[in-house]
């Protein structure tokens, strides 16, 4: 069994006996044994009996088959990579980031940011999983609202993710204290890589300013902190020793009890099969693009096959107005009437069910409530099957008519020094 110890039956295991004690076998399971059982034991032996009997245990089979659970489904809970032999639990479904707010306290005039009341609901709702960023510029108001929530630190999975411009060792090790601070906390449960490269189009980078880095210098309006490319990728353009330097300082605290689990986000095939050749620990989260319409079943394979977790950051699809809008897919529409489930519901439920952790963004009552009403319900096979198969456009007019809502990680821009450029590896 991979480290990713996932609920539900084990992918590799097909099967499912008869035994009291075995709680994997579903309904359908038992049913379709009990059938066969019964035949089998009632069968004359007479060739029209026989007959019979072949027909009514291949009609068992379809009906096994339309009502069978995928077996690689996530469960309330997913354990992950942890420190050594241990595992660190995360609920497989979070919240992301939910509105703006300030990196550094306090709330200006007071007044509490949007990220705040989002996260104090989401928590006051039920939810204990957080995912925010030090990019995103508001993770005082994420960490403000589980100090006020007054949930206990423990029940609370809070993840943060370390920006391509503070690639490397020592900027890595900086950006994870910023973190710790923005957040209030002493520890965080998860940590990821932002980006493995950033195009050169990105340089230099506009980011709010925190008080963690008061000396980079300052946009003309004076409102943004102006970061140039990180050193390691000025020596090495492939931006491979800025991967290497990071995952060196985010293993080390990990090690010293400052972060619980380390991951990476946007990283392809053969990122991930170059820490393999290379030995290095591999991480825990590969957090990428994933929504009906855009699942990578290849990177999903590698992932589950070495024990990483994925994890869907744009789980909607940034909303897809084809997708989540109530009787826009007939799909969709029919499996949402099936359940009593809303559409964004349903695919939600897609990515569970093809093991996959969603962090959809909700600040709303209504929406968080959906969001994390997802475990009462199960797709077939087929049905997820079906999903798999649909290809709704994304919102916006640069979108359209595309699967993907993101840029291609695969199309980042690497330059030499010399000027000529490269498909960043």
């Amino acid at each position: 069994m991979t480290h990713a110890a996932q609920g539900g039956r084990d992918e590799h295991d097909t099967t499912c006996t008869a035994d009291e004690h075995d709680t994997s076998c579903t309904a359908a399971d038992t049913s379709h044994m009990a059938i066969g059982s019964a035949l089998h034991h009632t069968m004359p032996f007479f060739p029209l009996a026989r007959t019979v009997w072949a027909l009514l245990l291949l009609l068992s089979n379809v009906m096994h088959s339309a009502h069978a659970i995928t077996p690689s489904s996530l469960g309330e809970f997913v354990k992950l990579r942890g420190k050594g032999n241990t595992t660190v639990t995360m609920p497989s479904v979070g919240a992301g980031s939910m509105g703006g707010c300030s990196p550094d306290g306090p709330f200006p005039g007071g007044v509490p940011c949007k990220q705040y009341n989002a996260t104090l609901m989401y928590l006051k709702n039920g939810g204990r999983s957080l995912h925010d960023a030090l990019s995103y510029c508001n993770q005082y108001g994420t960490g403000q609202a589980v100090k006020d929530s007054k949930v206990p630190r423990s029940q609370v999975f809070m993840m943060s993710m370390v920006p391509y411009h503070l690639l490397g060792y020592n900027n890595t090790k900086l950006a994870v204290a910023a973190s710790l601070d923005q957040l209030q906390v002493s520890y965080i449960d998860l940590v990821m890589v932002h980006h493995r490269a950033c195009d050169i189009s990105g340089w230099p980078r506009n980011v709010c300013q925190m008080k963690a880095f008061p000396d980079v210098p300052s946009s003309p309006d004076g409102k943004s902190s102006v970061w140039p490319a990180p050193a390691c990728s000025v020596t090495d353009p492939t931006w491979q020793t800025c991967q290497d330097e990071t995952w060196r300082a985010l293993v080390e605290l990990r090690n010293d009890g400052k972060i619980r689990a380390i991951g990476v986000s946007n990283w392809q095939i053969r990122n991930l099969q170059r820490m393999v050749d290379l030995g290095l620990e591999l991480p825990a989260t590969n957090q990428v693009e994933a929504h009906i319409g855009y699942v990578e079943d290849d990177l999903l394979s590698f992932c589950k096959e070495h024990g990483i977790v994925v994890q869907a950051a744009t789980p909607l699809g940034r909303s897809m107005p084809d997708l989540v809008k109530p009787g826009a897919d007939p799909l969709v529409t029919s499996i949402a009437q099936k359940y009593k489930k809303s559409p964004a519901q349903v695919s939600l439920r897609f990515l569970l069910d093809k093991g996959i952790s969603p962090i959809p963004s909700a600040s709303t009552m209504a929406y968080q409530q959906e969001n994390l009403n997802l475990h009462d319900f199960s797709l077939t096979v087929d049905e997820v099957a079906g999903l798999s198969r649909l290809t709704p456009t994304c919102r916006g007019e640069w979108f359209m008519g595309l699967q993907k809502c993101w840029a291609d990680p695969s199309t980042l821009m690497c330059m030499f020094k010399n000027g000529s450029r490269f498909h960043c590896p």
